[in-house]
């Protein structure tokens, strides 16, 4: 049997220097997420002190609902840290419960080896005791024979030379016979002593392989528990980040039906603006041939009831400039309610329609409708024009118009510059009617925004 101690034992101590950098590298990872939490802890409590100055003037303010977005940008920022320690601890548990399943393969392999072993060497010690009694057999019969000098006494008794010949070969088995016992007998004690030194090395390996399990599952029970109290605590942020949300949400209601400012509630995730991207990406992809495209929509109908109606060529027709010239998109309504940039994550601006539902929604310039879009959360039913004009420096345009109640075009259907497309509405995280408007240059997805305004007259 081959001897595995080296390979197994390399093994233990590899598992155990891939612990301590485990270790070492959680300790990192911690470490600097712990910095990074007590920064924003000094920021959380700057704004709390300045919500509290605010509050005893009016809650019901843009600044006070500023600031509200800044302390839940904060705690959602903490929340991130505190579920990336989460995440940190699952992979060292999922990390642990791979090494304890080793460790205890490793461990029932070497039993087996231990036990092997011992069952052989138990064999060849009893083979050497065998051998030995019939060497110490022999070497008594010889000794008891009393004949020092026997066998030469015993060739030159010979009575003639076949006699004589005969007795030598005689001599020569012995001897050979002796020497082959003596041979095998070295050889059993030579494997004998192999074998228990194998068994004492493979003991070993296997305590130590035993006591590193042992460890593990200590460690392993250790960073469960910790896991559980940060699923806790992290449960908890969630809970005060959804009621200060809930908090912003109110105060922003019912300010803007107090100023009939509508604009959008501040809870859309980068998930969701992320989703919308990918869909306006994939629709641009369809649509990035203008060969044909639907005539304009004859008659109103609700959100995504509109119906495609024969084809027919794409105009190329421009004005004389050939770039683009925007035009408001809700003619009723030109005054820019909510400005771009004016909160974190707002890439457009808004038209309030006053508290009016249904007013009439313009394609802002000539172009391909590339989605229509029904969503109950963020944009709501929203429309996105690719435009056949470009920038004066050559960059393709993208308009959007959110929130709409009602749609009357449909994807591949090309619209002039002031057809109507939409009726203004208060669908997805809308506070109340109005349009949101955006303008994306030299690309389809959010990162291209730029304010409206710099393109509208």
């Amino acid at each position: 049997m081959k001897h595995k101690l080296p390979v197994k034992f390399i093994s233990v101590i590899a598992a155990i220097c891939l612990l301590f950098t485990a270790v070492t590298s959680y300790a990192a990872d911690t470490s600097s997420l712990e910095a990074q939490r007590s920064e924003l802890k000094s920021k959380l409590a700057e704004t709390e002190k300045k919500l509290a100055e605010l509050g005893r003037q009016s809650k019901d303010t843009e600044e006070y609902i500023e600031v509200l977005g800044d302390k839940i940008s904060y705690l959602t920022r903490e929340y991130n840290y505190s579920k990336q320690e989460v995440d940190i601890i699952e992979d060292k548990v999922a990390a642990l419960e791979r090494k304890i399943a080793d460790n205890e393969q490793a461990i029932a392999d070497m039993g087996a080896e231990v036990e092997a072993l011992g069952y052989t060497a138990d064999e060849l010690d009893a083979e050497f005791q065998s051998a030995y009694a019939d060497y110490c057999a022999r070497m008594r019969a010889i000794y008891i024979s009393g004949q020092q000098g026997s066998v030469i006494s015993f060739l030159l008794t010979s009575d003639g030379v076949g006699s004589f010949i005969t007795r030598m070969q005689m001599v020569s088995s012995v001897a050979k016979q002796d020497g082959q016992l003596l041979e095998k007998v070295q050889s059993q004690s030579r494997k004998a002593a192999q074998a228990k030194e194998q068994l004492k090395a493979k003991t070993q390996s296997l305590k130590k392989s035993q006591v590193t399990l042992k460890n593990n599952k200590k460690n392993l029970k250790l960073q469960r528990g910790a896991l559980l109290e940060n699923q806790e605590k992290l449960a908890e942020q969630q809970a005060v980040i959804e009621a200060q949300q809930d908090e912003q949400n109110k105060i922003l209601q019912e300010l803007h039906d107090k100023t009939k400012k509508y604009g959008e509630f501040r809870d859309t995730t980068r998930e969701e603006l992320d989703a919308i991207d990918a869909d306006i990406a994939a629709a641009d992809r369809m649509y990035n041939t203008p060969e044909t495209t639907t005539k304009p929509a004859a008659e109103s109908t609700t959100a995504g009831s509109a119906k495609p109606t024969a084809t027919q060529p794409a105009t190329t027709q421009q004005d004389e400039s050939g770039y683009i010239n925007l035009t408001y998109p809700c003619p009723q309504y030109t005054a820019i309610t909510c400005a771009f940039g004016a909160y974190d994550g707002h890439t457009g601006c808004d038209f309030s329609t006053w508290g009016n539902v249904n007013c009439k929604i313009v394609a802002a310039e000539s172009g391909t409708v590339i989605l229509v879009k029904i969503l109950e959360y963020s944009y709501g039913h929203y429309v996105v024009i690719r435009h056949d004009k470009t920038t004066a420096s050559g960059k393709p345009v993208y308009t959007l118009y959110a929130h709409n109640n009602g749609i009357i075009v449909s994807p591949g259907q090309y619209v002039k510059k002031g057809q109507q497309i939409a009726y203004s509405g208060t669908t997805g995280n809308s506070t109340g009617p109005h349009c949101h408007f955006e303008v994306r240059i030299g690309g389809a997805d959010q990162y291209c925004a730029q304010n409206p305004a710099n393109y509208l007259p």
